[in-house]
């Protein structure tokens, strides 16, 4: 595991037992989960306002316990509903406005919230019928002939 000068500021939680993040890595990692609303804009220019050295910012995002924190913070923002809606919304106006590659994705989205039906063909084999089961089809579409033929006046 990096230890970089900052790693050994981890600490155990005596409540939980887990290992808590330095607050300067915290600071880092909210930073991060910006995006493009970062002030400052670099890294770089984050490492040189909190006084370290930029390779320092490296390391810690190599250290698993970061990236770990990192990786499930992430997943938590950008499954946010909101952030979903906005995405979906602006798709359907692209695929309104005509984008066949929007409809086809806004499409593919709405599937999962529609309900499936099952459609349930019997088609089976003359073959596989038994006797009596060949007899019974047959007995039923002479039936039926007569029926149509009854109605049409022939006898």
């Amino acid at each position: 595991m990096a230890q970089n000068g900052g790693g050994k500021g981890w600490k155990t939680d005596d409540s939980s037992g887990e290992k808590v993040m330095p607050d300067l890595w915290r600071e880092f990692l909210e930073w991060l989960l910006r995006g493009p609303d970062r002030q400052p804009v670099t890294q770089r220019e984050w490492a040189r306002e909190h006084e370290l050295h930029e390779d320092s910012l490296r390391r810690w995002k190599r250290d698993p316990r970061f990236t770990r924190e990192w990786d499930r913070r992430a997943a938590e923002l950008n499954i946010h509903p909101e952030r979903t809606q906005s995405v979906i919304d602006a798709l359907h106006a692209q695929a309104v406005a005509g984008s066949v590659n929007a409809a086809s994705l806004y499409l593919q989205y709405i599937e999962k919230f529609t309900p499936r039906r099952s459609v349930v063909l019997e088609d089976r084999a003359v073959s596989g019928l038994s006797d009596l089961e060949l007899a019974d089809e047959l007995e039923g579409l002479v039936a039926e002939f007569r029926d149509v033929g009854a109605e049409d006046g022939v006898a």
